[in-house]
């Protein structure tokens, strides 16, 4: 349904925006799924496509949500090592 490309996309510009501390503690401090996705959604880096990604694949299924948010998770671990 979403070629790998798209999602290595999000994933890029979501580590991206979170390798800034400042960023990260704003993400890690939000308490919902859909405030995170809302977060990274509104966030100047992300362009129109990216946008389109999230809300299409990540905001219409709960599972593709939760895993989204498991990923973001991992990412942080990484950063913060």
């Amino acid at each position: 349904m979403f070629s790998e490309t798209e999602s290595d996309l999000l994933m890029n510009k979501v580590q991206l925006i979170l390798e800034s501390p400042t960023e990260r503690e704003k993400y890690k401090n939000l308490e919902s799924s859909d405030d995170k996705l809302s977060f990274l959604s509104n966030h100047f880096i992300m362009d129109d496509m990216t946008v389109r990604l999230i809300k299409r694949r990540y905001l219409l299924s709960e599972k593709y949500r939760e895993e989204l948010v498991q990923s973001i998770e991992d990412v942080i671990r990484k950063i913060e090592r």
